[in-house]
């Protein structure tokens, strides 16, 4: 450009931002950087037309527009706050099951930094196993779905988790879609509420409700529960199990000479007796009074005897509070795939007579 073009381009260009046409200079005609120049000077002249146009025209003025920017502004800082300050774990998850966002109150509640989960959940342990497998089909799923042309909403589900120094907690997750404006499934999100303290009611409360109050053994309502679970267990499997019903001899004699808080003492030492001898498999609760009872799994009737009389042995031998040395009678019945629940149970039963009549302190078959 010569100094001679400047008066032509300074007149130009004050014609173009008062809106007036004039003829361009011949020297920039065919000059492409000053045509694009031209180009967005142009689209500037008319977003100020819009914006400047009367509200009765349907347009806005530009105070308007602030006030919607500064409004928008606001509205985005109350949500980081609330996200930032909430106590439960919100995260969003692309549809490859990675995480894209980890709020800050995964470091409060998990110890674990907002880089360690976002980037690393896998390598720290943050998931248990079972859990990840949930979380990939949980996926796959939804996968599914969309491959269907379904629509996917939430799914929830309890998890337990470990927090980075140890200590275990409980989360309730519910898990929902993200969609865009086209409908299309965009992302998950996640929000994980703290349950801790409701599952550890929610587990005193069922073994409250199965567990004999005296003696902390199983309940009869549970040990019939267990035994229904072995009786299926045994069709399913082909495989024996036994019962033994276990009473106190003269019981009533330890209540009548020494009180009934003695004897409640007594069924009390009795029962750590029991569970200290059983195997891991093996089940004992209180069936009532001084009776209690017996499931052994994969147990046939030499084996159920033989169980049976170490019981008998142990308790013989074992020094009580008062009266120090008690006997018991055992009455043993077997399981070997046929016969009912309450067959079963009558027979374990009148054997466990048998053995009282017997002269006590001893083990019948029935």
């Amino acid at each position: 450009m010569s100094i001679d073009d400047s008066p032509a381009l300074i007149a130009y260009l004050n014609a173009l931002l008062d809106d007036q046409k004039i003829p361009l200079p011949n020297s920039y005609a065919n000059n492409p950087d000053f045509l694009e120049l031209i180009n967005k000077l142009e689209q500037i002249q008319v977003f100020f037309r819009e914006v400047n146009k009367p509200n009765n025209q349907g347009g806005c003025d530009l105070a308007e527009l602030i006030a919607i920017k500064k409004q928008l502004q606001e509205s985005e800082e109350r949500h980081r706050l609330l996200i930032e300050n909430a106590s439960d774990i919100i995260t969003t998850v692309s549809l490859e099951g990675k995480f894209t966002y980890v709020s800050p109150s995964v470091e409060r509640k998990t110890g674990y930094t907002v880089d360690e989960v976002l980037n690393h959940y896998r390598e720290i342990g943050y998931f248990l196993p079972e859990t990840l497998k949930v979380m990939d089909k949980t996926l796959a799923l939804i996968k599914q779905m969309l491959a269907k042309g379904e629509r996917f909403d939430s799914v929830r589900y309890e998890q337990m988790q470990y927090t980075k120094d140890g200590r275990i907690f409980w989360t309730d997750t519910v898990l929902t879609g993200v969609y865009d404006e086209s409908g299309q499934l965009k992302e998950l999100l996640g929000v994980s509420r703290d349950i801790t303290e409701q599952v550890r009611l929610r587990e005193e409360i069922i073994r409250i409700s199965q567990t004999d109050k005296l003696t902390q053994l199983y309940n009869r309502s549970r040990i019939e529960d267990l035994l229904e679970y072995e009786y299926r267990r045994a069709n399913r499997c082909d495989q024996p199990f036994a019962v033994i019903f276990l009473d106190v001899d003269h019981f009533k004699w330890v209540n009548d000479h020494f009180g009934h808080q003695a004897g409640d003492l007594l069924l009390n030492e009795l029962s750590t007796v029991l569970l200290d001898n059983i195997r891991q498999t093996d089940r004992v609760g209180r069936w009532g009074g001084e009776e209690f009872f017996f499931i052994l799994p994969d147990t046939d009737a030499a084996g159920a005897l033989f169980f049976a009389e170490k019981i008998r042995l142990k308790i013989a031998k074992h020094e009580f509070t008062n009266p120090t040395h008690i006997t018991a009678s055992l009455g043993v019945a077997v399981y070997q795939g046929c016969g009912t629940i309450k067959n079963l149970i009558a027979r374990a039963d009148d054997a466990m007579y048998a053995a009282k009549k017997a002269g006590r302190n001893q083990a019948q078959l029935g």
